[in-house]
């Protein structure tokens, strides 16, 4: 069985496939994001995929749907708690 979106998502991030880390956590930008996973073909599920995991503006709590902060047009931050929760519960390939 095929690996949902936000696991290859994770595990590209955990190897450094994807993302950039600050101080402040980690960085991933949509165009990033896009290049990485273009090759599915689906560019508008790609566009949005992003923004629909973001956590609402004034909450801090990590779902598992919902694990990225929007930190500017474009630019997401991924909650701490979502690479910990990976690492721990799921197999990288």
């Amino acid at each position: 069985m095929e690996k949902k979106l936000k696991h290859r998502f994770l595990d590209a991030v955990i190897i450094g496939e994807i993302g950039t880390h600050t101080d402040n956590g980690i960085i991933v930008t949509t165009k990033e994001f896009a290049q990485c996973f273009g090759k599915t073909g689906k560019k508008d599920y790609l566009r949005s995929y992003l923004p629909s995991v973001t956590i609402e503006a004034g909450r801090h709590l990590m779902q598992h749907n919902k694990y990225l902060f929007k930190v500017a047009h474009g630019t997401f931050k991924i909650h701490p708690d979502a690479i910990k929760h990976h690492r721990l519960n799921h197999k990288m390939k």
